[in-house]
């Protein structure tokens, strides 16, 4: 009799467990698999997009891989075992219990697409959209650092157009156009620099602009002598490179996609036995106000390398038997890096026909 109990009992917990498996209860195992494959898209994408920059600084052709689908499939399985009981007192004979058992896997199917259609080259040959700078001004991002990355020239001053492609011969001195920059961050700061969407006058359609009114600050002075302005309010329109300018206009021009990449390429670190072997432009100083790549880019951007894999990296890649990487305490590279890939997407998407930004009001 007590043998049937013990075997009816497991029976029963035998029945239940496996119906949990297959219970809404089940689907909890999704939740920890997503977040894990979240975190993996994310350095996947990371990793691409620093490879790639890499790779520019070899001149070496620069690959993008999508991913287009990520599936997943769980597998429930049951088993039974058993075990003997010792016996109770009185009793004759020993108990068997039947004890059930589940197992759970799961078979992930992700799909990669090699990017390499024409549509992707137009788009990384594309300027950077004025709706772009837009978008990305009136969502907190610094007035430098998209000044620095995405801009070409500002007015009078210019930031290398040189530098817009292959790693030049000499660095070129963008120091006016960094230091106008970063007064520039302190008026946005204070809300004396925006960028809005104005309505030509007598015209329907609207263009982007750069307003500066730094009247009665610090940096009026300053900035007047730098951009060779009568007065500290200003406006600039923001025309992307190729667009049609007017005659006497104060205008800033945007880089390509391709050109704001390679701008940001120069400051990869060459390992020594690279640079010695000619793999990659050693470009001479042409003053020592912008004495290497890094200053450049006001320092808002820099990749290190070296021979041994880095214990502190926000991202790295393995290429030429060296590694590369952006340290995970260096927060301005890491912010210029995610608003590099914040530029793409936004750029994949105005290719795509998607274009939210022109239902922005002025101010949002």
């Amino acid at each position: 009799m007590l043998n049937r109990i013990f075997a009816f009992g497991s029976l029963v917990l035998a029945v239940v467990s496996l119906a949990a498996c297959t219970s809404p209860r089940g689907a909890q195992t999704i939740s920890p698999s997503s977040y894990a494959y979240n975190q993996a898209i994310a350095h996947s994408k990371s990793e691409q997009l620093l490879l790639n920059l890499v790779r520019l600084k070899y001149r070496d052709a620069i690959v993008f891989m999508d991913i287009d689908g990520v599936t997943t499939q769980h597998q429930y399985g049951g088993a039974f075992g058993s075990e003997t009981l010792i016996p109770f007192r009185n009793a004759a004979n020993g108990s068997a219990l039947l004890i059930p058992g589940v197992s759970v896997s799961e078979r992930p199917t992700i799909v990669y697409k090699p990017v390499d259609s024409s549509q992707f080259a137009q788009d990384l040959l594309a300027p950077i959209a004025p709706e772009t700078i837009l978008l990305l001004a009136n969502s907190g991002w610094s007035i430098e650092r998209l000044l620095a990355c995405c801009v070409e020239r500002l007015g009078q001053l210019s930031n290398a157009p040189s530098a817009s492609g292959p790693t030049p011969e000499m660095i070129p001195d963008n120091a006016a156009f960094r230091h106008a920059a970063t007064l520039m961050r302190d008026l946005q700061k204070q809300e004396m620099v925006r960028v809005e969407r104005l309505p030509e006058i007598g015209a329907e359609r609207a263009d982007t602009y750069l307003l500066i009114d730094a009247e009665e600050t610090p940096n009026c002075q300053p900035l007047r002598d730098l951009l060779g302005a009568d007065a500290c309010h200003m406006r600039y329109r923001l025309v992307a490179k190729g667009g049609t300018l007017k005659r006497q206009e104060l205008f800033a021009q945007t880089r390509t996609v391709l050109g704001a990449l390679y701008a940001l390429s120069h400051a990869v670190e060459t390992p020594s036995a690279h640079a010695a072997s000619g793999l990659t432009t050693q470009s001479k100083v042409l003053t020592s106000q912008t004495p290497d790549w890094v200053s450049f880019t006001g320092g808002l951007f820099e990749v290190r390398s070296g021979t041994s894999a880095p214990e502190d990296a926000s991202v790295k890649v393995f290429y030429r038997d060296h590694w590369f990487w952006i340290s995970d305490q260096d927060l301005e590279s890491k912010t210029t890096f995610n608003l590099v890939l914040f530029l793409l997407a936004l750029q994949s998407a105005a290719s795509e026909g998607v274009s939210p930004l022109l239902t922005l009001d002025a101010g949002g």
